[in-house]
C-alpha cells in the first residue's frame, strides 16, 4: 500500500463509521504509519556512533553530519554530548547525534596551530633511525617502484620489516628482512639494534649487515649515527660501516633529510639529500643521490624517490 492509498482510505472511512469500520480504520492508520516511516527514514532516530575517549592530551578530529570538521581535545562527555576544547582554545559542546565519525591525530599544537607528526620517524631515506614503530602501527613503502617494503611494530620496542623485489623480466627476485629492537626510548634519545638480510631464493649467496643506531634530538630535528658490520655469504667485511644522517622540519608537513654512507674499503661516499612531504597517512620523499669522491661527468646526481603509506 502506498502513501496515496493510505490517505484515500483514511478519507473514505473518516465519516459514518460503524463499529467494524472503526476497527478497520485503526488497522489502516497503523499501516499508514509504517508507510510514512519508510517514506521518511530521516525522521527515525539515528544511533550515535561510539564517541572518542576523554583525554585532555590526545588530539582528535570530529567529522560532523554537515561535512565540517572539528579538531581538539575531548575533555568531557555524557550520553548526549561531548565537550571539545579546540586548537584555538574554544570550549565547544557538540551533540553526539551530529557526529558522523572521528579519527585520532598524531601531532601537537604549536603557536595556536596543529603541527602534523611525521609518521616515518623510524627511518631517513633508507637508513634506520634509533626509533621504532608503535605497537600495531606500520607502513608500506615502495622504493623506485621495484622494491616494496612493509614494516610493522610488533611491540613498542620491536619492529619487523621485509619485502621482495618486483624487477620486470627477472627469473628470481630478491627477498629481504630487517628486524629492529629498541634499547633506549626517550623524547630526545633513541637507541636500537637491528640487521638486514637479503638473498635470492634458490640461489647461493646472501648479503646483509648487523648494526647499532642512535638518534639524538626530537622528532623535528635530530642527528642519527649508525655503526655496523656488513657481511656477505656469512662472512663479515674487513671493517665496519657507518651512516651519518639528519632531519630538520622546515614546515608543518615537510622535512629536510640527509644521509651519507661510509662503507669499508670504498673510495667514494654515497650521500642523499632532499625533502620529505607527509600527511597523516601518505609520505613522499624526493632526493638527489651523489657519490662523493667519484670522478663523474655530466649531471652528478641521481634522483631518489619513495612513496610510503602508513597504517
Amino acid at each position: 500500500m502506498g502513501l496515496d492509498g493510505c490517505l484515500t482510505g483514511v478519507a473514505h472511512f473518516g465519516t459514518g463509521l460503524h463499529a467494524g469500520e472503526a476497527m478497520r480504520l485503526r488497522g489502516l492508520l497503523g499501516s499508514c504509519l509504517i508507510v510514512l516511516a519508510a517514506a521518511h527514514p530521516a525522521t527515525a532516530q539515528r544511533a550515535p556512533i561510539p564517541a572518542p575517549p576523554v583525554d585532555s592530551a590526545a588530539l582528535v578530529t570530529l567529522r560532523l553530519t554537515d561535512g565540517t570538521e572539528l579538531t581538539g581535545r575531548v575533555v568531557a562527555r555524557d550520553d548526549t554530548s561531548l565537550v571539545v576544547v579546540t586548537i584555538a582554545g574554544l570550549r565547544v559542546v557538540t551533540p553526539r547525534r551530529v557526529i558522523a565519525g572521528w579519527r585520532a591525530q598524531r601531532g601537537r599544537i604549536a603557536a595556536g596551530r596543529f603541527v602534523e607528526a611525521d609518521p616515518n620517524t623510524s627511518r631517513l631515506f633508507f637508513a634506520p633511525t634509533g626509533r621504532t614503530l608503535a605497537a600495531g602501527s606500520g607502513y608500506f613503502a615502495d622504493y623506485f617502484l621495484f622494491f616494496p617494503f612493509v614494516a610493522v611494530g610488533l611491540t613498542n620496542r620491536v619492529t619487523l620489516a621485509g619485502g621482495m623485489s618486483i624487477l620486470p623480466g627477472a627469473d628470481n627476485q630478491l627477498v629481504y628482512i630487517a628486524p629492529k629492537i629498541g634499547l633506549v626510548q626517550s623524547p630526545r634519545l633513541n637507541v636500537a639494534a637491528g640487521g638486514i638480510y637479503a638473498t635470492v631464493p634458490g640461489e647461493t649467496g646472501s648479503i646483509g649487515a648487523v648494526y647499532g643506531v642512535g638518534t639524538f634530538g626530537s622528532e623535528d630535528n635530530a642527528v642519527t649515527v649508525v655503526a655496523g658490520y656488513p657481511f656477505a655469504d656469512g662472512e663479515t667485511t674487513d671493517g665496519p660501516s657507518a651512516v651519518l644522517g639528519g632531519e630538520a622540519r622546515i614546515s608543518g608537513r615537510s622535512k629536510f633529510l640527509v644521509e651519507a654512507w661510509l662503507l669499508p674499503g670504498a673510495e667514494v661516499v654515497p650521500a642523499t639529500f632532499g625533502l620529505r612531504f607527509f600527511g597523516s597517512r601518505l609520505t613522499v620523499d624526493f632526493g638527489l643521490m651523489s657519490f662523493i669522491g667519484a670522478d663523474t661527468e655530466g649531471f652528478p646526481f641521481f634522483p631518489w624517490v619513495d612513496f610510503v603509506v602508513s597504517f
